[in-house]
């Protein structure tokens, strides 16, 4: 156990709530679309990989042939309107219309931290017509045991969005780099903000046992935290990188670093984890944003979904809408999928467990 990088303050506030709130995953197979990611062969060559990945292709689509919808599908997001996952999944919304045979609909039951939604979705019938929207800070509730339920709960279906965690800090203040950030952290206590028990808050106190730091949390509302950090009263926070790049193309913030290790189309000269000595795979720290479904889902109405996702992820209309919000657009197969919510689900609790039990 390596309590020695959190502060006994910031510990307790973790554990006070639940997650709000994308990088592809490197030990599972993943297409991700608009997010600065390549796999492919030499030139005008077939890999073993890619006629694999063509024929696991056409049996989704086969299987989702199997299974025509005969009305709207619902997509719960268990958070307020108007938020950035929110925004970004409507846009989404758009295209996966243009590619189904129904309608796509978004509701919005936030409630309990998105408890609400995620229960709505888990008692709702499997028939296909229900399914919830779901941030990767999930793994993290589940593993602070601030829900009972996790991905095998439920009926995973493909991620279809990510994003990135960044470092910010007031322009301000001395830290021009990452560097000049850890060096004061370590001479000084540090007033960090966050909104606890959420996945940036997670990634603070990574960044912290990582370096050898402690430093005071303060629990700040989620729309208070830009505030805090213009007026000078926290030091630093870690939020997505949408909802702060307005603020550093502004010249208000400066980014330290990306919690990832992807090339970021228009970040290339910000600092990755792997940049600065991490030895981790940060999936688990990643903005992704994913589809489930009610445990034992119809498995042709997860493959047309899935299907359906995999579509609206390639086209360059879709790509450029959530690009202009500082998301990718994003898909995997279902398989994958399982497979890493298995694995970001074991790292995330095994993360938890290091820094806090």
């Amino acid at each position: 156990m390596k309590r020695r990088s959190v502060s006994v303050l910031a510990g307790a506030a973790l554990f006070m709530s639940l997650s709000g709130c994308g990088g592809p995953a490197s030990p599972v197979q993943e297409t991700t679309v608009g997010a600065g990611v390549e796999t492919a062969g030499a030139a005008g060559q077939e890999t073993t990989a890619d006629a694999g990945q063509k024929e696991q292709e056409e049996e989704v689509t086969a299987a989702a042939g199997a299974w025509t919808p005969k009305k709207d599908i619902r997509i719960i997001i268990p958070f307020n309107a108007g938020g950035s996952s929110d925004v970004a999944c409507r846009i989404l919304v758009e295209y996966l219309n243009k590619y189904s045979d129904t309608e796509f609909v978004v509701e919005n039951l936030p409630g309990s931290g998105g408890q609400v939604g995620m229960e709505e979705c888990a008692g709702a019938d499997p028939d296909g017509y229900t399914i919830v929207s779901i941030p990767t800070g999930w793994f993290m509730s589940y593993a602070m045991e601030n829900v009972d339920k996790t991905w095998s709960d439920y009926t995973p279906v493909t991620t279809w969005a990510d994003s990135y965690m960044a470092l910010v800090v007031n322009s301000d203040t001395g830290y021009t780099t990452y560097e000049d950030f850890v060096q004061a952290a370590k001479e000084q206590d540090l007033l960090i903000g966050g909104v606890a028990g959420t996945l940036p808050t997670l990634a603070e106190y990574v960044m912290a046992d990582k370096e050898g730091f402690t430093f005071q949390f303060t629990d700040v509302e989620e729309k208070a935290k830009q505030t805090e950090l213009l007026s000078g009263r926290v030091d630093a926070y870690v939020d997505a990188y949408a909802s702060v790049v307005s603020y550093i193309e502004s010249g208000d913030f400066r980014c330290l670093t990306l919690f990832t290790n992807d090339d970021v189309p228009g970040c290339e000269d910000i600092p990755k984890l792997a940049d600065l000595g991490y030895d981790m795979d940060p999936d688990f720290l990643a903005q992704r944003y994913s589809f489930w479904g009610p445990k034992g889902m119809d498995p042709g109405a997860v493959a047309y979904i899935n299907d359906v996702v995999r579509q609206a992820s390639e086209d360059p209309e879709c790509q450029e809408a959530l690009r202009d919000m500082y998301y990718g657009a994003s898909w995997m197969r279902v398989a994958d999928y399982k497979a890493y919510c298995e694995k970001v689900q074991g790292d995330t609790s095994e993360k938890v467990d290091e820094l806090f039990q």
